[in-house]
């Protein structure tokens, strides 16, 4: 009888930093590499599928081939950023099943043979399983950045749990960029009531996570997080909640990047 995998989102960080022993994300990296098995046990699994904040599409798509190339898709890093080498296989028999599980749940998806998969992807999974042997599917998140739809998707999704599959979400639960960028704030957290949100909604059961999560863009401090047009980090973890089940999810991470922008991991291990 096959385990039920888990969902999880998890926080990626800023392009390879994590993978280059960046200080300012020390936390990041060693939540990836020393704590996410606590919660996924990899050795179990079959497969995972990887819905990255990195691959926007009109509709869902969905990678199909066996072997997909790394796909560096940051710049003015290290030489050795661009060397990395993650030779996980890929599964077109599931890709192939996991599309028309999309048709027959009314969601338009195609198959991708090319793409190579983006850092969303290689970065936390050199981390979480440097072992690289377990497939993956990668799949993109939606231009449209309707919650809803994600939501729907991870719903579709949630089957795949029973059956030795992770839903693993990657993007980031803050991700703002010119606010980053721009060094005019206080030492302060300025995200905190958002992020007080999220635990909310994460740690709630199904039909009210649903509720929460198709109005998150009305909660205090939710367009200074994801801001209009540019909320794609913040889609992966509304595919997880959607994969989540029935049951509350638990914030498995939690951490003030800079002590100013609060980053927020979460798990749904349950149906």
């Amino acid at each position: 009888m096959a385990i039920l995998a888990p969902a999880i989102f998890v926080n990626h960080g800023g392009g390879p930093m994590p993978l280059l022993g960046d200080k300012s994300h020390t936390a990041l990296t060693e939540f990836l590499r020393d704590e996410v098995n606590k919660y996924v046990n990899f050795k179990e699994l079959k497969a995972i599928i990887l819905v990255t904040a990195h691959w926007e599409e009109d509709v869902v798509t969905i990678s199909s081939s066996k072997h997909h190339d790394l796909y560096f898709d940051y710049y003015g890093f290290p030489p050795e950023s661009y060397k990395y080498k993650y030779s996980a296989p890929g599964d077109p028999e599931l890709a192939q099943d996991i599309h028309k599980t999309l048709t027959d749940a009314g969601i338009e998806s195609k198959l991708d043979p090319k793409r190579g998969w983006d850092h969303g992807v290689f970065v936390p999974m050199l981390l979480m399983n440097p072992g690289a042997d377990i497939p993956i599917i990668q799949i993109s998140v939606l231009t449209n950045q309707d919650a809803n739809k994600h939501y729907k998707l991870g719903e579709a999704l949630y089957k795949y749990r029973k059956s030795g599959i992770a839903i693993v979400g990657s993007g980031m639960s803050y991700h703002n960029m010119r606010e980053f960028r721009s060094g005019e704030y206080d030492r302060k957290v300025v995200n905190e009531d958002f992020d007080n949100f999220l635990n909310n909604a994460c740690t709630a059961s199904n039909d009210e996570r649903r509720e929460k999560f198709s109005s998150w863009d009305k909660q205090s401090g939710a367009r200074e997080a994801h801001p209009p047009r540019a909320a794609e980090h913040f889609m992966p973890l509304v595919v997880v909640a959607g994969a989540g089940g029935g049951a509350g999810g638990k914030r498995i991470f939690n951490w003030d990047y800079m002590g100013i922008f609060r980053l927020s991991g979460f798990v749904w291990k349950n149906e």
